[in-house]
Formats: structure tokens, C-alpha cells, sequence
């Protein structure tokens, strides 16, 4: 697709194919080829009435859109090991588009961004997740990568939803915006306010500018790395990003897979769980189809709300990714995750799904951490454990009568059980305390 005059007549010609376009009153045109397999590279021809325009090195391939805040920004320059790794990124046939951050109170149908070739010399500027989880998809599959890197740093997940989708949500959910009824148009609202906008001042705002824009392009998937600016409000949260997922998948009109990386460990000035509680609704989103779900509690630091290690996150996405996307079955790629719990006098028997080879509890001395029960009294107390037969069962002194278990139920939890394939089991609660 593109631009010209006005009732201009376009061709294109490509990989052997030709085909034909008249613009619209907008000047704007868009023509459908066949779609061909993974390689290249090609050329591309575009013919007007007086010009015309070539294009070199286009690969054939799989597009992801990398999507979210500050740790989805966060560049191969800041990551672990940057020099070695940049050193190594001859992978001329992963490719990187970087949105620019703006914000537009209505939606903008272009950009302006250019697709970068991996190398040494550029892949500083890529996104640190969507690389490494390119590279890896790449190195498995051999058909060219390219990933979108549409994120913003401090961005809150109503932002990135468009207005119209945005009213489709209960009212308790608009209230924040207007307590009387659907939202107005961003220009109406802000005009009323007598207010500038602010990227997160009300939805739809980046959304206009940074994925609106996108729509045309064919995507494979959405890599999503958010919720940090959410944190605190989190009761929300779940139908704010299922609403999202909704609206992209409707707009690109397919089932987009959605990754969800679940945010990492993080010792919060604020001794409440508010990022046990932003975890767990990125949990629920799960009841979406064709969603998927990145544990990393793991893989953050403790006072650093920006984790260097990307490589990890980016590899955990790919192991899922090839087993969904690209029926790689043979590889074990989900986090053990809660199924059921039974009660057994003072103990509590936990049997978790996606145990892969095996539970393993990770400590020298075999001692298993993160885990809490309560009684009647509602008084959760830290839990003993062990591992029986792939269950998990706990006790605790204080509490003789257990009815409801937690596991890392907190903004820095030091959990330590995995699968035998190294991936950590994902919080949960059984409470609703």
C-alpha cells in the first residue's frame, strides 16, 4: 500500500507477480499478492504515472509486534553483556522497525520509521526482549524475523486501547473518565477540560499513534511487556487488557496470539502485594483464547525496576512461541500452574499442570520457599514443604486446620519451584481474602 495522486493508476511488481491499484479520493492505494514462502531476499517495483520506485533486500518471513512499556523499550545497548552480544548479532535476517513514542487524540492512518538489517552496528537499537526473542525463534526455525517495537516507557494498558473499544467496557470501568456515560471523543474531552493531554490521561491516546497506524501490515503474533503503571490498580486491569487484546484482534481481523510477560520480581518501596496483585491479573487474562502467559519472577533485581537480563525473557517467549506458533510440540515451554489443591488433616496437597519432565525444588538443601497457608482466621503463616510424586504438599504449625494456600504472594518472592526444563511456577492464590 501507499500514496499518490489522487486517481492515479499503480503497479506492482513482485517476486514474479504483478498486480494493479487505482487510488482513492485520498490518494491512498493497496494491491494483494499471493503469498509466498519464507526467504528471499526480492525486489519490489512500484510503477506510477511518473515515476517509479524500487525496493531491494525485502525478506519473506514472520512479523511480531513487540508491544508495551519501559522493559519492552529497553534496548540491546542497556542489556547483560551488551558488547559481547553486539559483537555476535550478524543475523541479517532478522529485521527491527522502531515506532517513534507520540500520542494523537484521534488515530493516524502513517508513520514515519525504517526497517533496520540486525548487525553489530544496529542491533544496540533494538529492543533488548524482541531481539533475543527473535534470535532464538530464527536460530530454531530459519525464516526470517522481523519485530515492530511499538512501546513507550511509563504507559498504563488504557492508552494502548482504542476509544471505540474502550466503550464497549462495564461503566465501573469508565467511571475514572466519566461517571455519567460512554467516553467523548478525546478532542471533546480535552476541550471541555481546558486541558493538554498527557499520554495516559485518558485511552485511545497512544494507541491513535503508535498501533493505529500498523493495522495494514501482516503480524504473526503480539509480544506484550506491560503493567508497571498499572500497578496499584490492578482490580481493573484484567478487563482493561482482555478489552485490548479484543480490539487488536479485531482490527487486524484474526486471532492474533498474545504473549503476556508476567512482571518480574521487584522489592516496591510499597510493602503491600501490589505487584503479586497486577501478577495475578495478568494471570486471568489467560481465560482469553490464544493468550499465553511469561513467568519471570525469576528474572528481575530487587532494587531495579528495569531487570538487564533480556536474554532470559526473550528465550522464555520463544520457547512458547515455537511450541504454539511454529509446532515445535517437542519443546516444553509453560510455567507449572496452580490446577487443584485437597486438604489431608494439617496438610494441604497441591497438584500443579504443565509439570513438562517434572517438578524440581531448587535449593541445595532442598528446602521449598514461597509458600503460605491460613486457617479460619484468615492469618496466613509461612509454610513447610516437600515434594511427593509431583505434588506439592505444605503444613505449618500455627495452623492445624489449612483452608487456602498462597505461593509467592508478594512484590519480591523468592519461590523455588520449576519444572525439571527450568521454567518457575507462576504465583496464585486459592483465597479471596
Amino acid at each position: 500500500m501507499g500514496q499518490a495522486d489522487r486517481n492515479e493508476k499503480i503497479q506492482v511488481l513482485f517476486a514474479g507477480q504483478k498486480g494493479t491499484a487505482k487510488t482513492d479520493i485520498n490518494g491512498y492505494w493497496e494491491v494483494s499478492l499471493k503469498a509466498l514462502e519464507a526467504g528471499g531476499p526480492y525486489e519490489l517495483q512500484v510503477i506510477g504515472r511518473d515515476n517509479r520506485i524500487n525496493i531491494k533486500d525485502i525478506l519473506i518471513g514472520d512479523v511480531w509486534l513487540c508491544s508495551g512499556q519501559s522493559n519492552m523499550q529497553w534496548v540491546v545497548n542497556n542489556v547483560t553483556n551488551a558488547e559481547a552480544e553486539k559483537k555476535n548479532a550478524n543475523y541479517p535476517q532478522i529485521r527491527a522497525l522502531n515506532i517513534p513514542r507520540r500520542m494523537e487524540l484521534s488515530p493516524k492512518d502513517t508513520i514515519s520509521a525504517t526497517w533496520l538489517v540486525c548487525s553489530p552496528e544496529t542491533v544496540g537499537r533494538f529492543s533488548g526482549v524482541a531481539y533475543f526473542f527473535a534470535r532464538k525463534v530464527y536460530e530454531e526455525t530459519h525464516v526470517p524475523i522481523g519485530i515492530i517495537n511499538s512501546s513507550w516507557g511509563g504507559t498504563i494498558v488504557e492508552t494502548w486501547t482504542s476509544m471505540e473499544a474502550s466503550n464497549t467496557l462495564p461503566q465501573k470501568r469508565l467511571n475514572r473518565y466519566n461517571k455519567d456515560g460512554k467516553l467523548l471523543p478525546p478532542i471533546e474531552y480535552f476541550a471541555q477540560k481546558n486541558q493538554n493531554a498527557g499520554r495516559n490521561d485518558y485511552p485511545s491516546l497512544v494507541y491513535n499513534a503508535m498501533i493505529h497506524p500498523l493495522l495494514p501490515l501482516a503480524i504473526k503474533g503480539v509480544v506484550w511487556y506491560q503493567g508497571e503503571n498499572n500497578v496499584g490498580n490492578a482490580e481493573p486491569y484484567a478487563d482493561w487488557l482482555s478489552c485490548m487484546i479484543g480490539d487488536w484482534r479485531k482490527r487486524w481481523n484474526t486471532e492474533l496470539p498474545f504473549y503476556i510477560i508476567q512482571l518480574p520480581n521487584f522489592d516496591s518501596t510499597n510493602k503491600k502485594p501490589l505487584w503479586a496483585e497486577i501478577r495475578d491479573a495478568q494471570c486471568k487474562v489467560l481465560t482469553v483464547p490464544e493468550t499465553h502467559l511469561i513467568v519471570t519472577s525469576d528474572l528481575g533485581e530487587t532494587h531495579d525496576l528495569h531487570p538487564r537480563n533480556k536474554q532470559d525473557v526473550g528465550m522464555r517467549v520463544a520457547l512458547q512461541a515455537l511450541h504454539h506458533e511454529y509446532e515445535r510440540t517437542d519443546i516444553v515451554s509453560e510455567s507449572p500452574m496452580f490446577d487443584h489443591m485437597e486438604i489431608n488433616g494439617n496438610k494441604i496437597v497441591i497438584t500443579f499442570k504443565n509439570i513438562g519432565s517434572g517438578l524440581e525444588i531448587r535449593s541445595r538443601y532442598g528446602c521449598l520457599q514461597g509458600f503460605a497457608i491460613a486457617g479460619e482466621d484468615k492469618k496466613f503463616y509461612w509454610a513447610q514443604g516437600k515434594l511427593e510424586n509431583n505434588q506439592i504438599v505444605v503444613w505449618s504449625p500455627e495452623v492445624p486446620n489449612p483452608i487456602a494456600i498462597r505461593y509467592n504472594w508478594e512484590n519480591n518472592p523468592d519461590g523455588n519451584l520449576y519444572n525439571k526444563e527450568g521454567l518457575p511456577a507462576c504465583l496464585f492464590r486459592t483465597d479471596t481474602w
